[in-house]
């Protein structure tokens, strides 16, 4: 028969697929020695990373390490649904994997119980060969289908309990992996094997995260921070309570007796003035009834006088309302005869009188018209036959005269012939001068309004360019498009919004029902959990605890439930450490010698056993009827969540259409934007060239002006010069001809004055003969206005019919009206007259009866006056007794004279007691006061705050005086109580931190136990550490040291009495230390580490990071810190047959022969090394099981064989398959 050897449980490969190498799987075997090299930035140590993942650590903590990655651990290394890490490992059981994928943007890990197989990742391939990957949400369902036992789980702790095996009895679930996956032996774990792990790659030589390493392990993985709660309040007012004390025993011999004597003098006082109270309440009521009668009679009066004037307010109101109504009946008569008077007036001012008799004699108006009409058309005719006579007489002369003005004429046209030839050179000359000068003009402004008018048309275009500058047909319609889908989506989502609002209404009046039944359910648990506990307590009842009082009482006591069990306290019935061993010597009513009022006594205990078992099982009953309510409820509730589950699942889809169309809205926004912007851009740039253009245009339309004007101006110089020298050469030629010529026209300006004389005197004689005619302008024009007149008189007269018509009308009706309408107005007046002298005899009488009211009203007044005074002064001495009850009863009847003369002296005498007892209370107040938060002055607040008003502390000052001693007594044993807890509780930390002091330097002896069995390393001889503990100095512990010094001295004298002042002293010093009641202070600050090193044969000793790098090199404390982290792992590890593999950067800095030192140091401890060296040495390749070269140009991982060249010139074997792509 052979013996099963069981396997060292150790990490086997590491294999990325489709991870920061995309499309790549990566495989690399780590079960022996292995490297990686590559240059720089290759990934290295990106890749060394993954092996803290393994021993789970966190992966935000991971990434932190050295290294180029600077995103989340997840978008870099799982940044794809087909990403996955697999850790490939041998445990005690068999080979397993450990997947990490991502899920929702964090880590989530599959434990897998079967070694890894690329086909457990991949689905049926594509028809061109291409691998297809299983995206990680499947990747669960995939190997259940297998039938490949599998553990899920989504956060590193968890994984790190089941990895390192951790999980305790409690993590049921966890525990079971834990026995199937773990790389721990059955029954142990790995704790804290992460952190050495990790602290291995990062080559920190920073000693406070050594410290805060070594902690951690020492307090398994447990909290760094030791912390010890206290409720430091509680003890300042305890030492509060203490000074108060002390305070009170010195008031009780100086101040509380006179305090006592003011306190009988001021109820004295009280009890005569509440006598006085009793006699003032007496007169008071007295003074009262007279006053009530008084007022009675007096708002008798009143009411009699109220209603006589209601009556005279009612009758002079009639008669107000008669007067006003007569006079609104003379106003309306007075406006309607206005209203006619007017009238007629008008029709007086249309002169209807004149207006008839014109009628009448119209006929005559017609005939005058006719005659006036035919006597013009005569004169007309007579007038024409003079004008045609003198028309020939000025022919003819007109005849003679344009005869003369020929001949004339004729000669002047010879001479001016004759002066034209002798100017015709002149004029030729002069001619071809203005000319050219017209010419040269002409061509001038022909070519400017050519170029004027180019530039002009130009100009126009531009400007109407600009003004009609628009974006294109296309450009608009791809907005109105945009907009209307726009207004399409906006649409969509309100409805999905509205109907994700339903959904979550709906979600919310269902978690409303799930906390109304939850609550129920609390309150169910809450009943059951009090019926169990009766059960509990009846059940003790029957089955007693072995060696307590109840065993006892049973055995040995008849009846002993009947007598002192009703007054023994279950918790003293169960005590096994009281050693009862009284007899019972026992009545119905009597107990060694002790009366019991079995009255008022409980009957808990006294009861049979059948009794207590039938309430037992009445219990039980209840407890399954409500187990059956509470599962009815725990069903509803389930109910309830499936429903919430599937309305949480309906509005998740429509949040998820809501993104969506939320994003579609955002697109078409930014592409209307998108769309505005350029139209604006496109506009706007037309508009800048269009307006360049227009300037420019315009710029040289005034440099053409400009060049044209010069121009003309140089022309005009020109013809000027020429014109000036022609003038000078033919001036003197035309000197004789000038004079004939004005002979002639004198000659002819004489004949046309002669012909215009003539001519005026035809004139003349002409209008001589119409005048005597009678034929004139002012006799034409008299007829024509006599014809005017009479046109419009007939005219005027044609409405005269109508007219005359409404006038006759009016005269006959309206006009009929005034008389009655007068003696109306009339009667109106004299009404008014009547009803105003009745008024004015009312108003006279109504002032008599005033007078005599207010006389009798006067002297019920004085009566009044005089009663009131006396009530008055009662009530005031009754006020100045109002903190004062009267007497129920009084033997003498005080006089209220008596009354008012003596109440000062006796109030004065009271008041002089309340002072002298105020002012002792306050001082017993203002010296507890000092003590702020005491029990004793709380107690002197907590009766204020109880009393409405106690303004001259009357009412504390009895409670000092009477119930004060007692609290003083509770707070005096609750003082001494508190004291002996308190020392207690810091002895005890005290204690505690001693054990920690004696831990830590057992945990440095078994650190180098470990270390001592390192290999010895070349030039580095023995290397240890050494924890030094720092309570001895720690200020804190120092505080407890004393405090426990004065507490043990106080106990050992007399725990019953007061403890000293110094132990007040002591206790505030350590309060001192702490901070929001509690005292905190990490583990690793209650030590210091140092290295001690043989280096060449030198002792040498590192007390910080410097040191240990100054030690020899960087190396040389590299060595050091690898020797001692992988001790921790040993520690760690002990007897397990695990192999831990560690992760190491950068060896170069070791020499040849200190690296086969620290291969053979982990081969010793069954440990692997994983190194990343950029160019291995060829001196110690060989060491090395497997090596792998990362070729970043590839985007791949190659091994590296025997044959291959050390310098990786020509590497041609690769074990990474592609994956997602063709090979």
């Amino acid at each position: 028969m052979t013996l099963k050897v069981t396997p060292n449980s150790k990490l086997l490969r590491i294999i990325l697929i489709d991870s920061y190498f995309k499309g790549r799987r990566v495989e690399v075997d780590v079960s022996g020695h292995t490297n990686l090299s590559g240059t720089n930035a290759a990934g290295k140590t990106t890749f060394l990373k993954l092996v803290r993942i393994f021993f789970a650590d966190a992966p935000g903590d991971v990434v932190k390490v050295r290294g180029k990655i600077r995103e989340s651990f997840v978008n870099y290394y799982l940044p794809r649904l087909t990403s996955y890490i697999v850790f490939e490992y041998q445990t005690h059981s068999g080979i397993k994997q450990a997947v990490c994928f991502s899920k929702n943007e964090s880590i989530n890990y599959l434990f897998v119980d079967k070694p890894f197989e690329l086909a457990d990742y991949t689905a049926e391939p594509s028809p061109d060969g291409t691998l297809n990957l299983i995206p990680c949400t499947n990747i669960y369902r995939h190997f259940h289908l297998k039938h490949v036992p599998v553990k899920a789980v989504s956060s590193p702790s968890h994984y790190q309990k089941i990895i390192l095996g951790t999980a305790v009895f409690s993590d049921k679930d966890l525990t079971e992996a834990k026995h199937r996956f773990s790389l721990a032996a059955p029954g142990k774990n790995l704790s804290m094997l992460n952190t050495v792990v990790g602290a291995a790659l990062e080559r920190n030589t920073d000693f406070k995260r050594i410290k805060e390493l070594l902690s951690s392990i020492m307090l398994n993985g447990g909290k760094n921070e030791l912390e010890f709660n206290m409720d430091v309040a509680s003890l300042s007012v305890w030492k509060t309570d203490y000074n108060a004390l002390k305070t009170y025993d010195d008031l009780a011999s100086s101040i509380l007796p006179k305090l006592s004597k003011s306190l009988y003098t001021a109820e004295s006082s009280e009890a005569m003035l509440s006598a006085y109270k009793h006699n003032l309440l007496a007169y008071t009521e007295q003074f009262n009834h007279s006053l009530e009668v008084l007022t009675t009679e007096l708002a008798t009066l009143n009411s009699a006088k109220s209603l006589e004037n209601l009556k005279n307010s009612d009758e002079k109101n009639s008669l107000a309302d008669q007067v006003s109504d007569n006079n609104r009946l003379v106003d309306a008569a007075k406006r309607q005869i206005e209203t006619i008077e007017a009238e007629k007036i008008s029709w007086e001012e249309k002169d209807v009188g004149t207006l008839k008799s014109d009628y009448a004699n119209i006929n005559n108006y017609q005939a005058q018209l006719d005659n006036a009409s035919v006597e013009k058309v005569n004169l007309l005719d007579e007038a024409q036959n003079i004008t045609v006579k003198f028309d020939k007489l000025k022919s003819k002369r007109q005849a003679q005269f344009y005869s003369l003005k020929d001949q004339l004429t004729n000669q002047f046209n010879v001479a001016k012939a004759e002066y034209n030839d002798i100017t015709a050179t002149q004029s030729s000359v002069m001619s071809d001068a203005g000319y050219d000068l017209k010419t040269a003009i002409r061509e001038n402004e022909n070519q400017l309004q050519q170029l004027s008018a180019d530039y002009e048309n130009k100009l126009n275009h531009c400007h109407f360019k600009l003004q009609s500058v628009d974006v294109s047909k296309e450009t608009r319609a791809q907005i109105k498009l945009a907009q209307e889908e726009l207004q399409r989506a906006n649409e969509k989502l309100n409805a999905d919004s509205r109907q994700a609002i339903y959904f979550e209404r709906q979600a919310q009046s269902s978690a409303m029902e799930t906390d109304k039944i939850l609550s129920e359910m609390a309150k169910i648990a809450n009943e059951i959990k009090t019926k169990i506990s009766a059960k509990t307590d009846l059940e003790r009842l029957l089955n007693p605890k072995k060696h307590s009082l109840h065993e006892f009482l049973l055995n040995n006591v008849d009846d002993w439930s009947e007598s002192i069990g009703k007054f023994l306290a279950p918790a003293v019935l169960a005590s096994t450490n009281l050693n009862p061993d009284f007899t019972a010597e026992q009545s119905k009513n009597n107990f060694k010698g002790l009366r019991l009022d079995w009255a008022r006594v409980y009957n808990e205990f006294a009861k049979t056993s059948d009794s207590i078992s039938a309430e037992i099982e009445q219990i039980d009953r209840h407890i399954l009827q409500l187990n059956e309510t509470k599962e009815k409820l725990s069903y509803k509730v389930k109910e309830i969540a499936n429903e919430q589950n599937a309305q949480q699942q309906d509005i998740i889809k429509i949040k998820a259409n809501i993104a969506l169309k939320n994003q579609l809205l955002e697109s078409i926004n930014a592409n209307i934007n998108q769309l505005n912007t350029e139209q604006k851009n496109e506009i706007s740039q037309a508009k800048l060239a269009l307006e360049a253009e227009a300037k420019a245009l315009n710029n040289a339309l005034g440099k053409l002006g400009r060049e044209n004007q010069e121009k003309l101006t140089n022309i005009n110089q020109q013809h000027l010069a020429r014109m000036q020298s022609l003038q000078e050469q033919y001036m003197g030629q035309n000197v004789e001809l000038e004079g004939f010529i004005k002979q002639t026209e004198e000659k002819i300006n004489q004949n046309d004055t002669e012909y215009a004389l003539v001519i005026s005197r035809l004139k003349a004689d002409e209008k001589n003969q119409l005048n005597d005619k009678n034929i004139d302008t002012e006799t034409l024009n008299k007829l024509d206005n006599e014809i005017a007149t009479l046109e419009k008189q007939l005219s005027r007269l044609k409405n005269a019919p109508g007219i005359i018509s409404s006038y006759n009308a009016f005269m006959s009706n309206t006009y009929s009206q005034l008389e009655s309408l007068n003696n109306k107005s009339f009667k109106a007046s004299q009404a008014v007259t009547n009803l105003t002298q009745s008024l004015t005899e009312l108003t006279e009488m109504i002032k008599t009866d005033k007078v005599a009211f207010i006389i009798n009203r006067d002297a019920i007044t004085a009566k009044l006056s005089k009663v009131r005074e006396k009530h008055e002064m009662a009530l005031r001495l009754t006020s100045r007794l109002a903190e004062f009850k009267p007497a129920t009863s009084t033997l003498e009847a005080h006089s209220f004279e008596t009354i008012c003369g003596e109440l000062d002296n006796i109030l004065k005498s009271h008041r002089k007691a309340l002072k002298s007892i105020k002012g002792h209370a306050e001082q017993v107040i203002s010296q507890m006061n000092i003590h702020l938060n005491s029990a004793i002055k709380k107690s002197i607040d907590i009766k204020n705050n109880a009393l409405d008003i106690d303004p001259n502390l009357r009412v504390i000052s009895d409670y000092i005086v009477k119930e004060l001693p007692l609290v003083i007594n509770d707070v005096r044993d609750l003082i001494i109580e508190n004291a002996a807890l308190r020392g207690m509780e810091l002895s005890g930390f005290y204690d505690q931190l001693k054990r920690y002091e004696v831990e830590i330097n057992a945990f440095s002896s078994r650190v180098n136990s470990y270390l001592e069995k390192k290999t010895v390393f070349s030039a580095l001889g023995k290397i240890s550490i050494n924890l030094t503990p720092l309570l001895e100095s720690h200020e804190v512990f120092s505080a407890l040291k004393a405090f426990k010094k004065t507490y043990e001295a106080w106990t050992k004298d007399n725990q019953q009495t007061l403890p000293p002042e110094k132990y007040g002293v002591a206790m505030s010093e350590v309060l001192t230390k702490f901070t929001n009641n509690k005292l905190v202070e990490r583990h690793s600050n209650l030590y210091d580490i140092s290295f001690e090193a043989v280096v060449n044969n030198e002792s040498k000793i590192a007390r910080s990071g410097n040191d240990l790098k100054d030690i020899s090199s960087n190396g040389m404390s590299y060595l050091i810190l690898l020797a001692f982290t992988t001790s921790l792992g040993s520690m760690i590890k002990g007897s397990q047959n695990v192999d831990i593999l560690y992760g190491v950067d950068e060896l170069g800095e070791i020499s040849v022969e200190n690296v086969d030192s620290l291969f053979a140091m982990f081969d010793k401890e069954n440990d692997t090394i994983f190194t990343a060296i950029p160019n291995a040495d060829n001196n110690f390749m060989g060491v090395y099981h497997k090596r792998y070269f990362i070729n970043k140009p590839k985007n791949r991982f190659e091994q590296i064989t025997a044959s291959d060249d050390p310098l990786l010139k020509a590497i041609s074997a690769a074990q990474t398959s592609t994956v997602g792509t063709q090979s």
